[in-house]
């Protein structure tokens, strides 16, 4: 399906592009005016991988705890694609993905013209290259804490996102005393940061409708309870998310790797399943030739949008938003942005798990894109 030109034949499936007309998603106002303007005293961020509002609101029965605070839980945006490194840079700079330059799960690194892992990064990339905008912290006064599963430590995305950071790993079973710990260390007016991946891990593998999904959700929840029965008096708690988070399945599934005639014009493959980024290769008309493939195969199942129409929509920054030379060649010649259940990828470029994964994010749904943000004090 060929983009509408203008927000009134937008589907009413997918909601708006997170920056159309003078919008604004809330993501990024979560972290960086508790650095611009920090007020006395301990601020904790928690992020709940995966939880997205839509689904909170949906298991209820699940979550005592966040559900006692629903008077306080309002529900934001968060960007596009709709999914954990790009909303994670923009939770902390504050800026939209179209100036930092993180564009998806995969994002196409113009030195190698192949795709670069944006959790994990590649050997020779150096994080402060890839994303050299300056972070709130960095130029705060505030001392901050990352506390993150340990394997986090030195990754890409924190060398990205968490510059100006301290680092503070925990295993599984002693996430509370690791920011009881981190809390002390950032001192009486210091800011901590806790990332729980539990819900997202247990959603890509067992999907949304699974046991596995719900006994992670309700231990997320047990995990906020025991945070707000055992931090310092005063602490004052923000909790969100960086996307939500749709079931899919093999039915719902296109591989491009059978489709012969289309990836002859394609020369890298980025992004996600949900949110596609396609890079053609060389050639007069090739790009124009990929779309017009690409809206035949896919039909209403899919938005197929070419390189001008992602940057007139207000999908990755504001409409007008100069792009710089270092995210220029990042961005796709063709993005794809599946609806309802579907996804699409060339499976051939990706490991087996990919293939297998239920839970998906990256689109515009309403279950991917609209995220919680519960603010109160302990």
């Amino acid at each position: 399906m060929t983009p509408p030109e203008s927000l009134d034949g937008w589907p009413a499936d997918l909601l708006p592009p997170p920056f159309a007309g003078t919008e604004h998603p809330g993501l990024l106002d979560v972290i960086p005016p508790l650095l611009e303007h920090p007020r006395p005293g301990r601020d904790l961020v928690v992020l709940l991988d995966g939880v997205g509002a839509e689904l909170l609101a949906e298991h209820r029965a699940l979550t005592p705890t966040l559900r006692r605070a629903e008077s306080q839980i309002s529900r934001v945006r968060t960007v596009a694609p709709a999914t954990t490194s790009s909303a994670m840079v923009s939770l902390h700079t504050g800026q939209p993905p179209l100036l930092h330059g993180v564009l998806g799960y995969l994002t196409r690194d113009p030195r190698t013209g192949r795709s670069l892992n944006q959790l994990t990064g590649a050997p020779g990339t150096d994080p402060h290259q890839w994303m050299p905008l300056p972070t709130p912290v960095e130029h705060g006064s505030r001392r901050a804490v990352q506390v993150a599963p340990a394997k986090h430590a030195g990754s890409h995305l924190s060398g990205v996102a968490f510059r100006g950071w301290e680092f503070l790993g925990h295993g599984r079973g002693d996430r509370v005393e690791a920011v009881r710990t981190a809390l002390h260390r950032a001192g009486p007016d210091g800011l901590v940061h806790l990332h729980v991946d539990d819900v997202d891990h247990a959603g890509h593998r067992h999907g949304v409708d699974s046991e596995r999904w719900r006994t992670a959700l309700a231990e997320v929840d047990s995990l906020v309870g025991t945070l707000l029965r055992r931090l310092p008096r005063g602490t004052r708690l923000h909790v969100t998310a960086d996307h939500g988070m749709v079931d899919t399945s093999p039915e719902h599934t296109i591989d491009l790797a059978a489709h012969p005639q289309l990836l002859r014009l394609i020369d890298e493959v980025a992004g996600e399943a949900r949110t596609l980024a396609l890079h053609a290769v060389p050639g007069e008309g090739v790009e124009e030739e990929l779309a017009e493939g690409l809206r035949a195969l896919l039909g209403e199942r899919a938005l197929v949008f070419r390189r001008a129409q992602v940057l007139a929509a207000g999908l990755l920054g504001p409409v007008g938003t100069a792009v710089s030379e270092r995210v220029a060649g990042r961005l796709p010649d063709v993005l794809v942005l599946t609806r309802g259940r579907w996804s699409i990828d060339d499976f051939s470029r990706r490991p087996d798990t990919a293939r297998r994964m239920i839970g998906v994010h990256g689109s515009l749904t309403s279950a991917e894109a609209w995220v919680p943000l519960l603010r109160t004090e302990i």
